[in-house]
């Protein structure tokens, strides 16, 4: 019988459910964020973590499909709209707030009706809302940059996408990140050791460390399901 809080030592990454796409997705956020992390024990493990996202991302583009025939795997729509509504709260908080900070009635122009209108939107008004947000990023983009309204555009692309494709474009995967093994499971270890590293800098304030990861981008966790297929974690090569 494993000991107790013996789950708190396992890598809790290769246990992760969904599909490739959106691991990849998640993959990707922790390596901008390791990239422009001013700890340099964290900055460190950019490279080999951008190195494992370019290499996978090949793979999730195009793939066999069970029955030999291609498959082009790609999020589902509700891992899209999952993911904007992740994009919302994040360039609220990253870019709004501390951009008009000084003339706050600025967000109005960018948020009319206030963010709640937007994050709170059932699912068939959500994109309509979010259109609208995305055209106001685009037009203070003197203000904010011109990442966010790109970003925001290239989410809707995305969500016409997942929307008109076909079922087996929307296929997500059953099996763990990690049982599908190699490359992936790399991946996976690598993940680990910026949580391990992430703790170990924060852990006076160890809810830093949970910066670097963007768990909204995955499917909500079956505990339950997680615990009875745990895969041991593993050093990562060097």
């Amino acid at each position: 019988m494993p000991a107790p809080y013996h789950d708190l030592y396992l890598n809790h990454f290769v246990n992760i459910r969904c599909s490739r796409a959106a691991f990849l997705a998640f993959l990707g956020y922790t390596v901008t964020a390791t990239t422009d992390s001013p700890k340099a024990a964290i900055k460190a493990l950019a490279p080999g973590l951008s190195a494992a996202a370019e290499a996978l991302g090949g793979s999730v583009a195009t793939r066999e499909g069970q029955a030999g025939t291609g498959q082009t795997l790609t999020r589902s729509r509700k891992e899209v709209l999952r993911a904007m509504r992740v994009f919302v709260q994040d360039t609220n908080a990253v870019n709004l707030v501390p951009t008009y900070r000084p003339a706050p009635d600025k967000i109005k122009e960018v948020l009319p009706q206030g963010l709640m209108y937007l994050t709170k939107a059932n699912s068939t008004d959500f994109p309509v809302r979010f259109q609208a947000f995305a055209e106001a990023l685009t037009a203070h983009q003197a203000d904010l940059g011109p990442a966010p309204g790109t970003t925001a555009a290239a989410l809707l692309t995305e969500l016409t996408a997942a929307t008109t494709a076909k079922d087996a474009g929307l296929k997500v995967t059953k099996e763990t990140i990690g049982s599908i093994g190699g490359q992936w499971e790399q991946a996976c270890q690598l993940l680990w050791q910026v949580h391990c590293t992430a703790l170990a800098t924060f852990w006076e304030k160890p809810s830093q460390a949970e910066a670097y990861f963007n768990y909204g981008l995955l499917p909500r966790r079956n505990p339950n399901r997680d615990t009875s297929t745990t895969t041991p974690a593993t050093t990562p090569n060097q």
